[in-house]
């Protein structure tokens, strides 16, 4: 059950002669959802940053491990039935053996401990909003949104967003999203989400780190930087700061890799850990909220942005320490 603007968003004939984020980390994790264009930025990308397909080997990883401990019922756990995925991008390989995506898309990993979940994903790139209509349409408790966090009163409006029921917690995935938005653009969209979110929500973040690998996340922003493509990894106080006061859950805020690992499986070359290059983190909503949910969105005033200069000026620092 698709949600479409009219017939659907307009493909320009030259889509494919241009970098798209999405296609660029299909063709690292080895799909075929990728074009010249795409292969070309990449293989570019992958000099200035070897670790890269690491990188986002890990974070597709983290995708099902995050939605499974959100949705797994128990003591001390969360037992989220409804999901909304911002910044899906393409969906993983196809593996026959496993009957199922590898890794598990969001709705298949949900449904592995709730048969009934119910997801929303959104995209903003019209050819990915296109194959989540393909791939999701056959399934009666998902829903495909062509949305972007930029405009987030837009998005929640969304017929597609708006099947969620407030009544009850929600889990959103911004996973490597807030990395290609500006400052005020990723502070203004958590701020909205955590205003709209009923109590006992989550909000499961993964975001590129300059702490980590200060000069490979340079090398990687300015080699996007001259496909005309704005990548801005974050210093870890300003992803803490995107989380404002929610809670995390253990370990915190820490290296992708290195939240709550998984054993090592055989079946596949297992990402090295220190090529995470990002944080991730999962917050739970605290209990302070006692007015019922409104039926749209809500009005929020934008939290201060990060003043430029002295994240700009902390990078700097970071970059000279790394030499």
């Amino acid at each position: 059950m698709s949600d479409q603007r009219a017939n659907g968003p307009h493909l320009p004939d030259d889509w494919t002669d241009h970098p798209a984020t999405a296609r660029i980390d299909d063709w690292l994790t080895g799909g075929c959802e990728n074009y010249e264009a795409d292969r070309a930025l990449a293989e570019r990308l992958v000099r200035a940053a070897p670790g890269l397909p690491d990188m986002v080997a890990i974070n597709r990883r983290h995708r099902p491990h995050a939605v499974t401990v959100l949705a797994r019922p128990g003591d001390g756990e969360l037992g989220i039935t409804q999901f909304l995925d911002l910044g899906c991008g393409l969906p993983s390989q196809w593996n026959r053996k496993l009957q199922r995506h590898d890794p598990a898309l969001t709705y298949e990993a949900a449904r592995l401990v709730h048969p009934d979940a119910r997801v929303a994903y959104v995209d903003h790139d019209p050819a990915v909003y296109a194959h989540a209509r393909t791939e999701l349409d056959t399934h009666p408790a998902t829903t495909a949104v062509y949305a972007d966090i930029r405009r987030m009163d837009e998005l929640l409006a969304s017929p597609g967003v708006q099947r969620l029921d407030r009544s009850r917690p929600i889990a959103v995935l911004l996973h490597d999203l807030l990395p290609w938005v500006s400052d005020h653009e990723a502070q203004q969209a958590m701020a909205t989400l955590r205003a709209w979110l009923p109590d006992a929500s989550a909000l499961s973040v993964t975001h590129a780190c300059t702490d980590l690998a200060p000069q490979t996340l340079a090398d990687l922003a300015a080699c996007y930087a001259e496909a005309g493509l704005v990548y801005r990894p974050r210093l870890r106080e300003d992803i803490q700061a995107l989380l404002g006061d929610w809670s995390l859950l253990p370990p915190g805020l820490v290296p992708t890799a290195q939240w709550r690992p998984l054993p090592p499986t055989a079946s596949r070359r297992r990402p090295r850990a220190e090529h995470s290059f990002a944080y991730a983190a999962i917050a739970t909503a605290p209990p302070r909220r006692h007015d019922p949910p409104s039926t749209g969105t809500d009005t929020v005033v934008a939290e201060p942005p990060f003043t430029a200069a002295p994240q700009a000026a902390r990078r700097a620092d970071a970059r000279t320490d790394a030499d």
